[in-house]
């Protein structure tokens, strides 16, 4: 059945919702559903509704809420990537496969190696582009919410959530690896996950951080890709605490 996001939260059952125009030419130009087809249409806050379509055409689709039901699909353990800006494409596929994965929210950030320097003015189109990636992959991986995208920072003005965990990768970690660091630390409501450029991240940086309580840890004995090293180590921190 297909998924879509409602632009806002239904009221009741029996209520008429209206999709996005974008929605609207996908499901009368694309999709090519008719009136009294059944679909899936999320509020974005954990909560799927199933629509019984009644207008569709190009300009516009109505439908009819028939059902509400809480969203399964979204794991407890609320993930927070912290990504370096990545050069072009490569933050797209973050955005992209860190949704597919589950992470919650994205925090895009400024360090000392981030080859990618956006002009003034260029940080809000970027934002919204990101934005778009998060929503589409939320849809084809059945979300139950779309993770935040927040605009872009400096490094110094990134979040510090009181109470919340943060695990920084870093190659020139020694002692201690993902798994180890997991298995000493009791399931967290939320997690922050910081992931460098593609030069990685300056050790005064990494000093940063944990002076701000972060944990350092090794991804193992290979070197990932900076796009590639943020879904694979929320995917495997999903998987510790058996949420995928």
């Amino acid at each position: 059945m297909p998924k879509f996001f409602l632009p806002s939260t239904p009221g009741a059952i029996g209520e008429t919702v209206y999709f996005t125009p974008e929605d609207a030419r996908h499901i009368a130009r694309v999709l090519r559903l008719t009136p009294g087809t059944e679909v899936r249409a999320g509020d974005g806050q954990g909560y799927t509704y199933r629509v019984l379509l009644r207008t569709v055409t190009p300009q516009q689709v109505t439908g009819e809420v028939v059902a509400k039901e809480e969203e399964k699909s979204e794991p407890a353990l609320k993930i927070h990537l912290y990504q370096s800006l990545l050069k072009g494409e490569k933050m797209d596929w973050v955005l992209q496969k860190g949704t597919e994965i589950g992470i919650f929210a994205f925090q895009p950030f400024l360090s000392s190696r981030s080859v990618a320097r956006p002009e003034s003015g260029q940080a809000g189109k970027k934002q919204d582009r990101w934005s778009r990636i998060a929503l589409e992959a939320a849809k084809q991986s059945q979300r139950g919410i779309i993770p935040a995208v927040r605009p872009l920072v400096t490094m110094e003005a990134l979040p510090w959530p009181a109470g919340v965990p943060a695990l920084v990768a870093w190659e020139g970690e020694q002692e201690k690896n993902l798994r180890q660091v997991l298995a000493a630390m009791p399931k967290p409501e939320e997690l922050i996950l910081i992931v460098g450029p593609e030069g990685g991240f300056a050790r005064e940086e990494v000093e940063f951080f944990m002076n701000r309580g972060a944990l350092p840890v090794s991804l193992g004995p290979r070197i990932l890709r900076a796009e590639t090293a943020g879904p694979v180590t929320a995917a495997l921190i999903l998987y510790h605490y058996e949420e995928i």
